[in-house]
């Protein structure tokens, strides 16, 4: 099925076939007492199962296929796309005093996994009580539990319990040490993650207060945006999360093949105050993030309509990128990315405003162009093998050298559009949502695979791969994992196995590579700092992080391994 129709598909009719699906994956579990992996948050002890053959109920999380990987750094799982859950989850429901059963609930996960810590977060979307019980004995529907397991005994917990009737939205947040626990409330209880992220957050410190009939109107890249509903009326849409990792991150929005994820239109104006002028209109694609309580919203723009008293040139550019990073105090990066015209460069401007001016942070960023698509092969720069004659954008990883080819046959790496953003700070494309079981793919690659080098080398085969493009600050990311291969040389590489290289630049590279066990053999993990003076094997660091492997949401829960395992970072010195 092409990709577009499938999404737009999706698009149409998410709403229809998740309500289905929830009512199709409402089940009581048979077990009369807590199991195994069962935990307790708050008021709560939940014991997760899934529904396996023939209906049985049986004890353990379901593992949650990656989302987006830049191992070891960063894999996100799970989440929500066009409103159909990515990991649905079941627990069984118990009173933590008492034993009884309460029922259960069904829930919507999204797991992180940073540097090897593992960060679970579940969202309640549906509940059946147990005979003879009641609705309000279990958790609210809406309400959110977040576990992030720091090791050594050290996790921090999050929830956000909805408001009944009205009220404000309950958040708690304690950090669990072995030496007693930390109410870390005041920090994080502006973090609501059981409500949608509000796009006008990032743009509070940009306001331009002064135009009677646009109050929410805000000023950024010389023009003047006044946010506006479907209805007609004023203001920005709601988000809905598509992952969220609270009180850490909270990611929503987003693009792909051009359906948007969340659109937002917006009346532009020229001048201030009295007169101000409605010039046109502009539809936008939205990315939202928010990192510990502060708004980074994004701003695409598709579509640029005139009116009456305006023309095109006075509006912004279809495919420019507004954003605005709201640090709190008066203090906000602006970020903007203008296309060129006739082939010419694209304009980028950062500028930090402050209470006490701006500063223009354009030298620090200006490389960092999020109105172009991502480029793969950047995060490949510093292992290149440049000299086999017909593949001069070839790379050595491990023993296996990878030659990136187009669909027309042609060399190069294919670029990838953004999927979430919030320029300058970070930018995704790529990934692999897993929808009732089945993978969609991205940003497939090609790859012939090359045995030797220089005017020796032989092309033993060739793979397809997955990929996901990660760009951090302006420093490139990429993971890529074989989904396929022609060939029967034992030099190419096993279908799953994952490569990840993250360019720092000036010839300093993270290498990772993920290769699967044959037979039950344990899956083969390495990770390399690639330096102008010599590589570091940092595999005793990062050997344990498997990107073979789906996620494990469980891992954030078990408390008792985090307190046994010992994180040694000087292993990899032999100290």
């Amino acid at each position: 099925m092409n990709r577009r129709l499938m999404l737009a598909g999706l698009a149409a009719t998410g709403g229809l076939v998740t309500a289905a699906f929830l009512q199709a994956a409402v089940a009581v579990a048979d077990v009369s007492a807590t199991g195994a992996d069962a935990f307790t948050i708050g008021d709560f002890t939940f014991d997760p199962f899934t529904v396996g053959a023939g209906g049985a109920d049986v004890e353990g999380f379901a593992p949650v296929d990656p989302l987006s990987g830049a191992a070891p750094l960063l894999t996100l799982g799970g989440g929500t796309a066009l409103g159909i859950p990515l990991a649905p989850q079941h627990f069984e429901v118990f009173d933590p005093t008492s034993g009884t059963d309460l029922g259960s609930i069904d829930t919507n996960e999204t797991v992180a996994s940073l540097l090897g810590l593992t960060n679970a977060e579940f969202t309640v979307t549906s509940d059946t009580a147990a005979a003879g019980g009641s609705d309000s004995a279990l958790p609210t529907v809406g309400s959110v539990y977040d576990e992030f397991n720091l090791g050594n005994g050290y996790e921090n917990i999050y929830t956000d319990i909805p408001g009944a009737a009205g009220a404000n939205d309950t958040v708690t947040d304690t950090l669990v040490t072995p030496f007693g626990n930390v109410n870390l409330d005041s920090l994080f209880a502006n973090v609501d993650a059981a409500a949608p992220l509000s796009p006008g957050d990032a743009f509070t410190g940009l306001d331009v207060g002064n135009i009677g009939s646009a109050p929410d109107a805000f000023s950024i890249g010389g023009f003047t945006l006044d946010p506006t509903l479907a209805s007609g009326a004023e203001g920005f849409t709601p988000v809905t999360p598509l992952a969220t990792s609270p009180p850490l991150l909270e990611i929503g929005g987003g693009q792909l093949d051009g359906i948007p994820f969340a659109a937002q239109n917006f009346d532009v104006y020229s001048g201030t105050g009295t007169s101000a002028t409605d010039i046109g209109s502009i539809t936008t694609n939205e990315d939202v993030t928010d990192l510990l309580g502060f708004t980074n919203t994004e701003l695409i723009v598709t579509k640029a309509t005139a009116g009456a008293d305006g023309s095109a040139s006075d509006l912004p550019t279809v495919g420019s990128v507004y954003d605005a990073f709201n640090l709190g105090n008066g203090y906000e990066n602006v970020y903007t990315a203008i296309p060129g015209t006739a082939g010419g460069s694209d304009t980028v401007t950062d500028t930090l405003v402050t209470p006490f001016g701006n500063v223009n942070l354009d030298s620090l960023f200006g490389n960092i162009d999020a109105a172009a698509p991502l480029q793969p092969g950047d995060a490949f720069t510093g292992l290149e093998t440049a000299d086999i004659s017909g593949a001069p954008d070839a790379f050595t990883i491990g023993s296996t050298t990878f030659d990136p080819t187009l669909a027309g046959g042609a060399e190069g790496f294919t670029p990838v559009d953004q999927l979430v953003g919030a320029p300058p700070l970070l930018e995704i494309g790529g990934g692999t949502p897993t929808i009732f079981g089945a993978t969609l793919g991205l940003a497939p690659q090609d790859f012939n695979i090359y045995d030797g080098t220089g005017a020796s080398a032989t092309e033993v085969g060739s793979i397809t791969a997955n990929e996901d493009v990660t760009d951090l600050l302006g420093l490139t990311n990429t993971e890529f994992t074989v989904t396929d291969v022609a060939g029967t040389s034992s030099d190419l590489p096993a279908v799953g196995s994952v490569y990840d290289a993250f360019n720092f630049g000036d010839g300093i590279e993270n290498v990772y590579t993920a290769i699967p066990g044959v037979s039950g053999a344990a899956d083969t993990i390495t990770d390399t700092l690639v330096t102008p003076l010599g590589n570091l094997d940092l595999s005793s660091l990062f050997g344990g992080i498997d990107a073979v492997s789906a996620l494990d949401p469980g891992a954030a829960f078990d408390a008792a391994t985090a307190a046994a395992s010992a994180i040694d970072p000087l292993a990899f010195l032999g100290l």
